[in-house]
């Protein structure tokens, strides 16, 4: 296991950008890839997949990354994608740690019984999940294919025609406030997605901040 010097971020209890206080070692920190196991694949096929998903069960990856909750205290979660992307995902999130970048949690969507909704309720950051688009019934969301990735969806909403989702996410619509774990137009972690030829959804008409997507086309 890598060793690993990083900044202990501490997230302020007012809307504002956490600051960096104390040099932390941390010996643990973990970043790894594995295939599905049956347990878990059997988990996903009863809540997060049925039939005619774009993505078979066979081509995901179970990642257990290491990140920083909104306490600055080192946790580890689980997201799940594919396989495509797999590597690409360990890299990023290996980064956002070591910049000290927070998320609130990081559960596999099937803990939350496949739904989205009730994920971006606590804030809670995913990927695969075999659903439609957002607001477009009978389309795949690149969610589907485990390529996509919501990452604190409650503090970085998406505002749909207007509204923002999560409902509760209307207390973190202004975007030129940074509260922890802001997803922000030109921040480290927009240009770290990016610099990955990932996509950001904070750029589209309908802006969905807390969305990153890497397409196979």
């Amino acid at each position: 296991m890598s060793h690993f010097l990083f900044f202990l971020v501490i997230a302020s209890a007012q809307a504002a950008p956490p600051e960096i206080v104390a040099l932390t070692s941390v010996q643990q920190a973990v970043f790894e890839e594995a295939p599905v196991s049956p347990l878990e694949g059997a988990r996903i096929a009863e809540k997060a997949w049925h039939k005619g998903c774009p993505a078979e069960i066979a081509e995901l990856r179970v990642l257990t990354l290491s990140y920083w909750d909104f306490h600055g205290t080192p946790r580890t979660g689980v997201l799940v994608v594919h396989r495509a992307v797999s590597a690409d995902v360990v890299v990023i999130f290996r980064k956002l740690f070591e910049h000290g970048f927070l998320i609130q949690s990081m559960r596999p969507i099937e803990e939350f019984a496949g739904s989205d909704e009730a994920s971006m309720e606590v804030n809670n950051t995913s990927a695969f999940n075999c659903r439609d688009v957002t607001g477009q019934p009978g389309k795949f969301s690149n969610h589907s294919w485990g390529r996509a990735i919501d990452i604190n969806p409650l503090t970085n909403p998406m505002i749909l025609n207007g509204n923002p989702l999560p409902p509760q996410g209307a207390a973190y619509e202004d975007r030129t406030q940074a509260w922890p774990g802001s997803i922000l137009d030109q921040s480290f972690i927009v240009n770290l997605f990016r610099s990955r030829g990932w996509t950001w959804g904070g750029e589209w008409k309908n802006p969905d901040y807390q969305h990153f997507e890497k397409p196979a086309h």
